[in-house]
Parts: structure tokens; C-alpha cells; sequence
């Protein structure tokens, strides 16, 4: 973060050609020139993954205005600045000409006479997009300006893949001052309403709507056009649709704020992951769901399950869990009480996805809600008992305990399918996903000669996963006054983790393999899924030391992150987008896990590796996996040839990073908020402000000494918080002399 003056800076960037702008549900994707049409065939307005304008272009006397600028003053809104028409000859003053005449175009408009101020922004199943032109010239001038429009209600997998799966006629009608259009499906009766305003008579027809516009020097027009996208499955008042977005916004005007004093890059930074988190909510179904997030866009901007728990838990420290909690009841009301092989059904599974186009919709793909995925119902567990630390309230747990029980009761009946003690995947469905683990790309699971391993498979961190969600409901369920089922739960825990530690351990790496084939033998890859383990707690303690030494060799470590894969595998590929990449998600995962077992330097340097990362790319954003290439040998790391940008969990991963290296372990049900920062040089201070922990919210500052040592004070609180100085409780060569010391010191 702090770099000399003098020290080249390299710059990254992915889908720089691509704009969104998005709130809830309704996402525009346009050209970087604000266009949507077919020469970027996702660009669009989509309503609930629909497209509902599949063209959308502004236009003076029926041409395309030049591009000047375009930026996102907010996460809803797009801007753009045009000139028209441009210059078509040039001779001097750089890109400008070289005369002092003026020349005009076909039509008589000068050179640059127009400037145009264009700004798109979108609001639940709305669009409006607002046209200013102002005459620069010295001459009064004459001209129509507008929009070309036009729908095909593909779904969003169709566009982006620009293939149609579902068809149907399109009609459009003008009606009065309007354009209505229609699809003519008898099953997708989607409609979308667009109407024009401007200073003169406006020409209306199925496609297009212009006015004639006539202006004196520096004279300024206005035009806009209002898009209202239908949706018979889910209809919003106006009313309706503002209850959404006010709530929306005071939970982001909740949010704990973060400030970084000495460093204003890693402040940017955070704010910028918060701001993206705080844009995320789906807004969709019950009022208790509405914060649950989406994915990311422009490629999902839909509800998954286990994205939405990961990003909860992992930037809880922002909102103490509202986010999380919301996501809990969204997939607790979906869980799954059936055996249905299409979407991969089992009684107790909870969603890995939940799509609402057309091909969804229609039951042309199982996506109307897919259960083929293992961390989702694992990670409900963990990010249930994650809730309850921040917030302490019982009746939390009250509210999500069925759905918890019931995912455990499924980990052990259809989960083991074969009884062995370990949790193996295999898809039932005609469409289904294959690796239903963290990396659910087909080919992703892969033998030490490059071959797919075939399912059904046991993978590493799917083990990790279950191994804490049992030791996590032992807690909870003890809290509860289960007793006889929490000590059940820790004993099978702490069975599950003497098996795997036998079954999974590699000797000569120093390390445990990637997962269990269909017979049961050892998949000996060398992948990131390990930085999981080690999260989880599943790892042998006397084994700890040597699996993170060998986490950080140079065929894992490439400097910007953790990698999939590594380099030395048969099958490594830094662009693909499991066998070689690095995903900023898992690799903040790691940064906790390193923190809770006490390898702080390790935790900071990856931690680091990350921030570096974010500031590395375009906006302060880690595309959703970057490349694998090593920081020593190239400038950048790459990037995955489709790389989703923004991407919700890896807006997640630096608050994560920061709560690591932070040290916060929050014991909200005892009033208690552990901390122990290791503050590196280069995060010199900070201070969160509106901190949530339980019913307290409180104002507490981090600093660092020259000589290294970190230290803490509280601000202010405005209930019973303790604060206390104490390392992590599982963490290495920490004896009790030096945990007393920091409770002591600590202690406000």
C-alpha cells in the first residue's frame, strides 16, 4: 500500500467495455458507450434475470453521439458524455482542427456544436434515462434526438451465451404519449411501458421515440424516457417498491464505518467493498428477506445460497449480521423436503441457486432453485452460529434452528451416501452440477495426471466444513440447553477430524490431498481447498506448522494470492477457473483461519497480498478469480477469461481480511468483544465507528507503535461492552503468561 513515489504502479482491468448499473433485482448492462444492442449480446435492462429492452440507444438525428466520458456516480445510476456530431478531418491543435472555420455535417449541425449529458439510472423494475443538450455553437440549430428501443425477453443465460432457448412474438403498440410492449408467451406474459419526454413535438412509433428539438447558442433542451418493466409473478407497487429501497437505505446508513488514518488507499478501499456490499441486497420475497444478496453482476444477479452466507459472515463486522440473517430465512424457507432428482432435491438441502428467468421459469434447466451443492447447507450451520456470536439474541437461533437440525440430519443420511463417515457428492440430475464442493467447475477435481476424478467425490474442505458445522451446533445447542445432542455432536466431530487426518494426510508434501475418489483412494493434488481446512479447524494441530509453510511454497503462493492448483499439477492453468487461478473469496477464508490458529505474519502477508490485488484492478474491485501467474514473473496476475466484476463475495473479502488482522471475536451473549490487532506498517491505524456487537454499538480505535507493537481503545459505547486484549483462544505457542498479560493490558 505504501510504495515509493518514484515506484511504477501497474494497472489491471477486466469487461471494459461493459457498464452496469443495478439496484435489487433490475440490472442495466450496457456498452461502455451506453448502448445496448447486438454488438455485446448481455448488454440489456434486465428485471429478475428477463431482459425486458434488448436495444436501448440514444441518438441524434437518428447517429449514435461520440463518446467522450462515461463513469458510475452510484451504484444505480450510469453517466455518460457525448459530443455531435464530430469532427471528420483534422489537421492541428492536437485532435482538434486546424482551421478557425466551421464545419458542419450532412445535416448542417457544426462539429462539436452538442454536448450531451446522459445519465441512466434504475430503481426496482424502473429505468429513467435523462438527456441534457446544450448548443455550443454560435448558431441557432435544428435537430431530432431520442431513443431506438426494442424487447426480447431473453433470459440473462440465454444472452449471455447469445442462444435462445425459449422464443415467442414480440408486439409493440403506441399507445397515446407510450409504447407498449408485450411478449407473447402464454406462459411469460412479460410487458414493458416506455414513454418519452422533451421540449417539442414528439414522433412516436414502435421502436423509437424522438422530438424535435430547436435551440439557440447555449440553449439547453432536457429529454428523458421512462422504462417500467411488468413481471406477472411479482408485481410492486409504487409503494411497495419504495418501503424496499427506504429499507435498503437505512440499513446502509448503519453500516460500521471504517477509517484508516495513514493509509487512504486501504481505507478506499474498504469503503468501496462497503459501499458495493451495501448495493448488493436482492431485495426480493418477505420483508425479512429483503437483505439477503445477490451474487454479483453483471453475470448473477440472482440469490445463491452459500455466496450470500460466505459474504454475510465474512463482513459481519458491517452490520452484525442483518445481511446474514436475511440470507438464513431466504434459504430456511426454501429448504427441501423431497427427493427430487431434476434439481438434485433431498429432504433437508438448502438452494445453491435460485434463478427467476424465462429458462427457469419454464423448467428448461433446474435453476428455479438448485440444490446440488454441499457448502451451502454446511455453511448455514456455520453462518447461523457466526449470527449468534455477533448479536447473542436466542431468539435468532429460535428462528433457524429446525432448518440447522434438518441440514445436519441430511449431512448424515443423504450426505454419506455410503455410510463411511465422509460426506460425498454426485449429481442426479439430467442438468446437474457435477462438483457440488467449493470448486464446482466440472473440471476441477482432477488426478495427478491431469484426469477428471469421476464422482461420486469426497473433497477435502466438505469435510472441514462438516467438521465445524457439528462443532459449532454442539455450542449452539448446548447454549439452547441441548445437552445429550451437543456432547453427540462433538464427539462426531471429533471423530470425523481423527479420520480425516489419517485418510486425507500426505506425508512427503507435508500436506492433505484434494479428496477421495469413487474407491476411495486419495486424490494427491496440492490445492487451495486445504486453506479451507485449516479455517475449519479440522486440521491436526502438530501438523498445522508444516501445512502452512507449504501453503506459502511458490507453486501455491504467487504473491496476489493463494492458487487453486499448483503450478507443478499436470492439469495447472493460471486462466482457468479452478486448476490454477486465485479466488480473493477463499483466500480471505484462509486469512481468518491463519489468525485463528495464531500464524499472524503469514495472515498479514496474505491479507496484504489482497489489498494489493484490490487496488490493483480498475474501481478497487478483485474480479471474481484472477489469474495465476506469479507476481515475480508478470506485472498482473491475469485474469479468468470471464471474470465477473463486481462479485459480492469478493467485496466480503477484504472486511475479512481487516476483522483477521484485527483480531475481533465477538461474544455478544456474554457482552464481551475479544480483540488482539497485529497491526502491520503498512495499516498503521484504525478506527470503526457504529461497531454493532449485540445491543451495543461502539467506537473503538487500533493503532501501532514504531517498535510494532499494536494497541486499543474504546471511544465510546452505548451499552454494557467489554472490550478485552486476548490472542485467539486456539492459537499456536501462545501460553498462558502472555494471555493474561494481554487481559490486563487490555481490558476496557
Amino acid at each position: 500500500m505504501r510504495r515509493s513515489p518514484c515506484a511504477a504502479v501497474a494497472e489491471a482491468a477486466v469487461r471494459l467495455g461493459t457498464a452496469c448499473a443495478w439496484r435489487g433485482a433490475t440490472l442495466l448492462v450496457t456498452t461502455s458507450a451506453g448502448e445496448c444492442g447486438p454488438e455485446d449480446p448481455l448488454t440489456g435492462l434486465y428485471v429478475r434475470e428477463v431482459r425486458h429492452l434488448r436495444t436501448l440507444r440514444f441518438e441524434i438525428n437518428g447517429e449514435s453521439p461520440w463518446l467522450c466520458e462515461w463513469s458510475r456516480p452510484a451504484r444505480d445510476e450510469l453517466a455518460f458524455v457525448f459530443v455531435h456530431p464530430e469532427l471528420a478531418q483534422f489537421g492541428g491543435g492536437g485532435s482538434g482542427a486546424s482551421g478557425d472555420e466551421v464545419t458542419r455535417d450532412a445535416r448542417g449541425l457544426p462539429h462539436r456544436g452538442l454536448d450531451v449529458r446522459l445519465r441512466c439510472r434504475v430503481t426496482l423494475d424502473r429505468l429513467q434515462a435523462t438527456a441534457i443538450v446544450t448548443n455550443r455553437s454560435r448558431s441557432a440549430v435544428a435537430f431530432s434526438a431520442g431513443w431506438a428501443f426494442e424487447a426480447d425477453y431473453a433470459d440473462l443465460l440465454e444472452a449471455e451465451e447469445d442462444r435462445r432457448q425459449q422464443t415467442a412474438p414480440v408486439s409493440a403498440s403506441v399507445e397515446g404519449d407510450a409504447v407498449h410492449i408485450r411478449y407473447g408467451h402464454d406462459r411469460l406474459p412479460f410487458e414493458t411501458l416506455v414513454r418519452g419526454t422533451g421540449p417539442g413535438r414528439a414522433e412516436v412509433t414502435e421502436r423509437r421515440w424522438t422530438c424535435a428539438v430547436e435551440l439557440a447558442p447555449r440553449e439547453v433542451a432536457t429529454l428523458s424516457l421512462e422504462v417500467e418493466a411488468r413481471d406477472p409473478d411479482r408485481p410492486l407497487t409504487d409503494a411497495e417498491r419504495a418501503e424496499r429501497m427506504q429499507h435498503q437505505q437505512q440499513w446502509r446508513a448503519s453500516l460500521t464505518h471504517i477509517t484508516v488514518p495513514g493509509n487512504p488507499e486501504v481505507e478506499h478501499l474498504l469503503g468501496r467493498a462497503a459501499e458495493d456490499l451495501a448495493s448488493f441486497p436482492h431485495l426480493e420475497g418477505e420483508r425479512d428477506e429483503w437483505l439477503a444478496l445477490q451474487a454479483g453482476v453483471p453475470l448473477y444477479p440472482a440469490f445463491f445460497g452459500r455466496d450470500a452466507l460466505t459474504a454475510g459472515w465474512q463482513a459481519a463486522l458491517l452490520d452484525s449480521g442483518a445481511m446474514l440473517d436475511a440470507a438464513l430465512t431466504r434459504l430456511g424457507r426454501m429448504q427441501s423436503d423431497r427427493v427430487l432428482d431434476w434439481r438434485d432435491e433431498e429432504p433437508g438441502r438448502i438452494p445453491y441457486q435460485v434463478r427467476t428467468g424465462p429458462l427457469a421459469r419454464l423448467g428448461l434447466n433446474p435453476y428455479s432453485a438448485y440444490y446440488a451443492d454441499f457448502a451451502s447447507p454446511l455453511m448455514y450451520v456455520i453462518a447461523l452460529a457466526n449470527l449468534f456470536a455477533w448479536t447473542g439474541d436466542k431468539a435468532v437461533l429460535d428462528r433457524h434452528w429446525d432448518a440447522a437440525r434438518r441440514i445436519l440430519d441430511w449431512a448424515r443420511s443423504d450426505g454419506d451416501r455410503d455410510h463411511d463417515g465422509y460426506l460425498e457428492y454426485a449429481t442426479k440430475s439430467s442438468m446437474g452440477t457435477k462438483n457440488q464442493g467449493w470448486k464446482d467447475s466440472g473440471d476441477a477435481i482432477v488426478y495427478d495426471d491431469g484426469r477428471p476424478v469421476p464422482d461420486p467425490i469426497a473433497t477435502c474442505e466438505i469435510q472441514g466444513y462438516w467438521y465445524t458445522a457439528q462443532q459449532l451446533m454442539a455450542v449452539l445447542a448446548w447454549v439452547k440447553g441441548e445437552r445429550v445432542w451437543a456432547r453427540e455432536l462433538w464427539r462426531a466431530a471429533r471423530d470425523l477430524k481423527r479420520r480425516f487426518n489419517r485418510d486425507f494426510w500426505m506425508e512427503q508434501e507435508g500436506f492433505y490431498g484434494l479428496a477421495l475418489d469413487p474407491d476411495k483412494r486419495l486424490v494427491e493434488a496440492v490445492t487451495s481447498n486445504v486453506g479451507h481446512c485449516i479455517a475449519t479447524g479440522i486440521i491436526s494441530r502438530d501438523r498445522l506448522d508444516r501445512v502452512v509453510e507449504r501453503l506459502f511454497a511458490p507453486d501455491l503462493f504467487s504473491g496476489w494470492g493463494i492458487r487453486t492448483l499448483s503450478t507443478r499439477h499436470a492439469a495447472y492453468d493460471p486462466l482457468s477457473y479452478h486448476r490454477g487461478t486465485v479466488w480473493a473469496v477463499e483466500n480471505a477464508t484462509t486469512c481468518f483461519g491463519l489468525r485463528r490458529f495464531g500464524f499472524d505474519a503469514e495472515a498479514v502477508r496474505l491479507a496484504r497480498a489482497l489489498f494489493d490485488l484490490a487496488a490493483l484492478y480498475t474501481g478497487g474491485r478483485i474480479p471474481e478469480t484472477v489469474g495465476g501467474y506469479s507476481r515475480e514473473d508478470h506485472p498482473t496476475p491475469g485474469a479468468y477469461p470471464r471474470s465477473n466484476t463486481p462479485q459480492t463475495w469478493n467485496a466480503s473479502a477484504l472486511p475479512l481480511c481487516l476483522h483477521a488482522i484485527l483480531g475481533l471475536l465477538p461474544y455478544a451473549g456474554l457482552n464481551v468483544l475479544a480483540v488482539d490487532p497485529v497491526l502491520p506498517e503498512w495499516l498503521p491505524a484504525v478506527e470503526l465507528q457504529g461497531l454493532r456487537v449485540g445491543r451495543t454499538t461502539a467506537a473503538i480505535r487500533f493503532w501501532r507503535e514504531s517498535d510494532g507493537r499494536s494497541h486499543v481503545r474504546v471511544l465510546g459505547k452505548d451499552g454494557p461492552l467489554h472490550v478485552i486484549r486476548q490472542p485467539p483462544p486456539e492459537a499456536l505457542h501462545v501460553g498462558p503468561g502472555r494471555r493474561l498479560r494481554a487481559l490486563l493490558a487490555g481490558a476496557h
